[in-house]
């Protein structure tokens, strides 16, 4: 399934702000990160699908868009 990945802060500097990659899951999906963007693999980060925050493994579907968020912080 071809999954539309949108990134912001550091990760969009990494991946670029769009990429395009298969992945039925998100545990997959952030292997396949890991793998073609290694600094990946020690960032905390969360995920949303289709504007849904998620925790866990998600099951995705073709179309769908994921988000990728560093860590935030504020006061």
């Amino acid at each position: 399934m071809e999954i539309k990945i949108i990134a912001f802060g550091r990760i969009a500097e990494i991946t670029g702000k769009e990429l395009m990659l298969t992945a039925s899951d998100t545990d997959t999906l952030k292997q396949q990160l890991a793998g073609k963007f290694p600094q990946l693999s020690d960032m905390k980060y969360a995920v949303a699908v289709n504007k849904k925050m998620t925790e866990g493994n998600t099951e995705l579907n073709t179309n769908d868009t994921v988000a990728l968020m560093p860590p935030y912080s504020g006061g």
